[in-house]
């Protein structure tokens, strides 16, 4: 686990306690041996492993101060432990970040695993017996090999495209609920879970101007605490309206001191350059483009599955741009993760209501249309997933991958096995919101976002050792965005309350036009890889009569690179 902390590695184990905690850091505030993990407060009475950042430390540390607490060190993991000394914990509700942290209180032989509001930040677990291990990652389980493989992965990873939490490629190994802490008796050897904090939707704001303004005055506060930093750290401009608004906002603060890359293509179609230049004429910063061709992707495909600390679609993309970051000398990037799914930037905010209201056919409809010719079109036929029920069969009508009986023929299982297996998976209730825009932000946030964008964006940043902050995920913003009307927030073009709030600096060349989100050539580039050839050489026909229809135009890549991954992710790890 040395590339995601390359800077510095620390050990603490009591014997006593049969209790051992492993770090490894990488710096980003106080560089300096003050910083060293795991970390005591003064009295050695508590000790911490923390990974991420705290937004707010500097706030919490004063009010400490004020309460006579001294520090010995500039960043923001004393903060936490004087924080959890001072207020128990009710400290983990006061902290605006993104971490996942173990501490221990010595003095009443108390073990916490505790991970944000957000999930951000990863964080796993196993308690077996009288036994509990954690990881920030999981081939820190898999190194051990004290754990079996969880023979329902493949399954949860072709419906998907990710594992979805809590549930892991290893048996028995889960994730942390976030906004959750789990409470250790290390003398009794139990524990409990906690939940410390939840967003709930308010709908407060019933104003447009004021919930503009506010949506300006909240992110520039919000992108002003992301910037704190003693190591390098830059923003990544894709070209499109939520990186713009992080760069400009940023630009403002930083001046010529901001740093900002961008990844481009030779392929027309897909550069993104001519938007990312209209930005990059209202700053006046360092920036640098990186060109990514296929060549470098074929050479990078084995590095990219041997980075992946579980299997996900859609974590390329990812990896290339954390490389080039990398490259630059930076040890942090600013991201614009999270814009959509808060104010109603993907489709799925126009296609749920339908949805919603086919839900409601009886099952025989949707036998009709998986044998009736309209189901030839990939799109309706995945309308036959809106016979699982609740919330998920919605969400895998906009977002699934394959359909049940495509999956058993892959795996070469029985439908049932399948079936059985998405019935047990509870993912949350987004139908219990009564506004239909309101559940696709729900199912974006908590189910996309959360075990799939977020968790590539930390595995493949970590990979190469770089954090990536998301400023669209504070803690204040996404209540603020919670707070306003649906009927404010969702009223008009995708995301039109942050378009207007920063319509005086953005270009109008960035906001007035079709949405396309930041996309690879990978279409065009897999054709030329070895993944393919695999398949049209294999024995399985389901894997066979997929890769010609890739070949054909009519399988997305995404599609192909999840069969790879499934006969292939794990074996190097």
């Amino acid at each position: 686990m040395s590339h995601g902390g390359p800077d510095d590695s620390g050990i603490y184990i009591n014997e006593k306690l049969q209790l051992a905690l492993g770090h490894r850091r990488l710096s980003l505030l106080d560089l300096s041996p003050s910083g060293h993990q795991p970390m005591f407060t003064n009295d050695k009475n508590v000790v911490i492993c923390f990974n991420g950042e705290i937004y707010n430390f500097k706030e919490i540390k004063r009010q400490l101060e004020e309460k006579g607490y001294n520090f010995f060190s500039s960043g923001d993991t004393e903060v936490i432990l004087n924080a959890y000394k001072e207020w128990g914990e009710k400290a983990f509700t006061l902290f605006n970040g993104m971490f996942a942290f173990a501490l221990v209180d010595l003095t009443n032989n108390l073990f916490f695993l505790v991970r944000d509001p957000s999930g951000i930040k990863p964080l796993y677990y196993s308690h077996q017996e009288n036994s509990l291990f954690f990881s920030s990652e999981i081939r820190g389980f898999m190194k051990t090999g004290l754990f079996q493989e969880n023979e329902k992965w493949k399954i949860l990873f072709l419906t998907f495209g990710f594992i979805p939490e809590p549930y892991t490629s290893l048996k028995d190994v889960f994730m942390l609920p976030k906004g959750h802490y789990y409470k250790y008796d290390l003398d009794k050897r139990q524990g409990r879970f906690e939940q410390y904090y939840s967003y709930q939707y308010t709908h407060k704001i019933k104003d447009k101007e004021e919930a503009v303004f506010k949506i300006r005055e909240t992110l520039d506060t919000a992108i002003r605490r992301h910037l704190i930093s003693d190591a390098p750290l830059g923003i990544f401009l894709s070209g499109g309206i939520d990186s713009s608004i992080i760069a400009l906002a940023a630009g403002s603060e930083l001046k010529e001191n901001l740093r900002s890359l961008s990844v481009i293509f030779d392929e027309p179609g897909y550069s993104e350059k001519k938007y990312q230049q209209m930005v990059l004429e209202k700053l006046n910063n360092k920036h640098q483009f990186y060109k990514v061709d296929k060549s470098i992707f074929i050479k990078s495909l084995p590095d990219i599955l041997n980075a992946l600390d579980q299997p996900s679609i859609d974590a390329v993309n990812t990896y290339f741009i954390s490389q080039c970051a990398k490259d630059e000398g930076l040890k942090a990037v600013l991201s614009g993760l999270g814009a959509d799914e808060l104010l109603g930037g993907y489709p799925s905010f126009n296609r749920i209501q339908n949805l919603q209201w086919l839900k409601k056919m009886p099952s025989v409809f949707f036998d009709l249309i998986q044998y009736s010719g309209i189901a030839q079109k990939d799109k309706f036929k995945k309308l036959n997933f809106l016979k699982i029920e609740d919330d998920l069969g919605l969400y895998l009508t906009l977002r699934g991958m394959y359909l049940p009986q495509t999956v058993a023929s892959i795996l070469d299982i029985s439908l049932k096995e399948v079936l059985q297996t998405l019935e047990s998976c509870y993912l949350g209730d987004a139908l219990s919101l009564r506004n239909h825009k309101n559940t696709a932000s729900w199912m974006e946030t908590n189910i996309y976002m959360q075990n799939q964008l977020l968790k590539d964006s930390d595995f493949m940043s970590m990979w190469h050792s770089i954090e990536v902050r998301v400023p669209f995920l504070d803690k204040e913003f996404i209540e603020l965005a919670l707070s306003i009307d649906p009927s404010v927030k969702f009223n008009g073009r995708p995301k039109s309350l942050l378009i207007e709030a920063y319509k005086d600096v953005l270009p109008e060349g960035i906001w007035n036009r079709p949405k396309q989100g930041f996309t690879f050539p990978f279409q065009l580039w897999f054709k030329d890889s070895g993944v393919i050839s695999e398949f049209l050489d294999s024995k399985s026909p389901a894997k066979k009569a997929l890769a010609q229809q890739f070949l054909k135009g009519d399988l997305h890549w995404t599609r192909l690179w999840s069969l790879y991954l499934t006969d292939h992710w794990g074996k190097s790890c």
